[in-house]
């Protein structure tokens, strides 16, 4: 069998070798680590010397080495290697190298920078090549401020840079010239041969692209930081004309900026869905690679990328967006509460291609969405509702209209009743109880709720275990038939507290209830609070009244009961 997967621990002193010529693709991130990364290695390094009492004259007899965690590179035959995951840490390292260097100079100088540079060959006629390759823009101001002999003499802090990763290189460089003027001139000397001997690397290299999606799906498991999205990105981007590379690696990082790398990487799932319209496989690679056999890179990141990168962030940060339109945010507001992020993919679909009617279509959608979610209806009943949906839209059917996929199908409708007149605080999981509370809630508000708290619980009015001689035993002979139903229900925005419980009426309205300014953040909650008493009729009447409002929010009423 073809070996495609090679990992290897490796001392500096053989990954700074010729074994290795490292390039950083220009679809890459930018260099980013402050001083704070920067200082966080060198002073590891110093607590691991003096941790073990290294010195230049012992550090060949150390035996315990200093991990400095794993590269993931693209290798094939030959020493030319793309740093897919590393970059961070070999640029970090190859500055401390070089202003070591050039700090020590005389006879450390020449070793050191042999893992700096690979030299080259004066009757063969072969220039110098530095052993580490920055993104194109970065690439000669690291030669010349950092890989030339001597450059880091030269730097200062007006030294002049174009972009933030130069200016992370510069700073860092005269952080650690800084710092060594502080250490022992001994400590100095045996730093360069604690890096060269004693830390070592992990090499995970593959020679093409498809194993290197199953080394980052592997490694993104086990908590690297790496993404999907990261690895499309090579794909993507290596798809464009070289002249146009950065332009659009630019137009990419801008979408990644703005989303933030989370959201950023969830975006591809949602275009996934939009493109394909259908529930994809568990092969990721695959999906995309099925995408991009017909989207070229460019038209990937100006068709798909920026507009609806640009329409999930109206989506999930609405109130920045839709600040004029008090409505469209309180079904936003809801649609954010929905425990999964499918209905996301339509909505960004409706937004691109028809963007008219958009509270109408919000609404239509948070029907389905959130009786779904009552309903625990599964993943893969979701992906096919979805598709339907978005194979509808792309074909320009009419999505209001009661064939449409968006509608809930009568039986449906039964059943969220059927479950609504139950005890909706055991019968449904937590999420789905929260925002059934949350909907009620929005649609007794006359205005914008603002739902955005750090903790919502749901809390009993009348308690899950009222004591015998509790003043809730005066009403309720049987507890059991009134405890876990909707109307028993209200919102809190605290950390629910054991003892109050168990409150009578009056005593938990005041004390639990409500703030100090005797108000619920919770319409629903404020009417509980308004209530003189807490018995069988008023639960059987709000009941009623509840249920009923969800009813017409959530058009319930049956095509077989209308005609009954």
């Amino acid at each position: 069998m073809k070996t495609t997967l090679f990992a290897q621990e490796t001392p500096l002193h053989k990954v700074f070798s010729d074994d290795y010529l490292f390039t950083i693709p220009s679809v890459q991130r930018p260099y980013s680590w402050t001083t704070n990364e920067a200082g966080e290695l060198l002073d590891d390094l110093l607590d691991f010397m003096e941790h073990y009492n290294v010195t230049e004259q012992n550090v060949g007899d150390v035996e315990e080495p200093y991990f400095l965690g794993s590269i993931v590179l693209v290798k094939k035959e030959g020493p030319q290697a793309e740093v897919l995951d590393g970059q961070q840490r070999l640029t970090t390292l190859t500055i401390l190298l070089a202003v070591l260097r050039d700090y020590l100079g005389d006879d450390y100088a020449s070793e050191i920078d042999s893992m700096i540079v690979q030299k080259g060959s004066k009757i063969r006629n072969i220039a110098d090549t530095y052993r580490l390759c920055l993104r194109n823009r970065d690439s000669d101001f690291f030669k010349v401020g950092i890989q030339e002999r001597g450059a880091t003499q030269n730097l200062n802090a007006g030294t002049p840079v174009k972009t933030d990763s130069q200016k992370a290189i510069r700073d860092n460089a005269l952080y650690f010239l800084e710092r060594l003027n502080e250490l022992e001139p001994q400590t100095v000397k045996a730093l360069p041969g604690v890096i060269a001997t004693l830390c070592y690397i992990v090499i995970v290299s593959t020679p093409n692209f498809d194993s290197a999606f199953r080394i980052f799906t592997v490694l993104n498991d086990r908590g690297l930081d790496l993404m999907t999205s990261d690895i499309f990105k090579a794909q993507v981007i290596g798809d464009i004309p070289q002249h146009e590379q950065d332009h659009y690696t630019n137009k990419w990082e801008d979408v990644e900026v703005s989303l933030g790398r989370d959201r950023f990487n969830k975006l591809f799932d949602h275009m996934r869905m939009i493109i394909q319209k259908r529930k994809g496989s568990a092969n990721y690679k695959d999906e995309y690679s099925e995408i991009f056999s017909t989207i070229s890179g460019s038209q990937f990141i100006d068709e798909y990328l920026i507009p609806y990168g640009e329409i999930y962030l109206k989506l999930v940060n609405y109130n920045s967006y839709f600040g004029q339109q008090p409505q469209l945010i309180k079904v936003l507001s809801l649609l954010n509460r929905i425990d999964n992020s499918d209905w996301i993919p339509p909505a960004m679909f409706y937004l691109r291609k028809h963007n008219q009617k958009l509270e109408m279509f919000l609404n239509r959608l948070e029907v389905l969405a959130g009786t779904s979610m009552i309903l625990r209806k599964n993943f893969n009943w979701r992906m096919s509702r979805y598709s339907q949906i978005l194979r509808e839209m792309d074909k320009g059917v009419d999505v209001f209209s009661s064939e449409s996929a968006l509608e809930v199908s009568d039986e449906d409708k039964q059943e969220v009743l059927r479950m609504l007149n139950g005890d909706v605080y055991t019968d449904l999981k937590d999420t789905a109880r929260r925002y059934l509370l949350l909907r009620l809630d929005s649609i007794l508000t006359p205005g914008q709720p603002y739902y955005d708290y750090s903790v919502i619980t749901v809390e009993h009015v009348l308690p899950q275990t009222p004591k015998p001689d509790s003043a809730w035993m005066k009403h309720f002979d049987n507890p059991s038939e009134y405890v876990h139903k909707l109307a028993n229900l209200v919102l809190l925005t605290r950390v629910k507290n054991a003892q109050a419980k168990n409150y009578d009426f009056q005593k938990k309205k005041a004390s639990y209830f409500q703030t100090s300014n005797g108000i619920s953040s919770f319409a629903l909650t404020t009417q509980v609070i308004q209530e003189k008493e807490w018995t069988p009729a008023v639960l059987e009447h709000r009941q009623k009244n509840l249920i009923g409002l969800l009813e017409t929010a959530w058009n319930l009423r049956t095509t077989t009961f209308l005609n009954a």
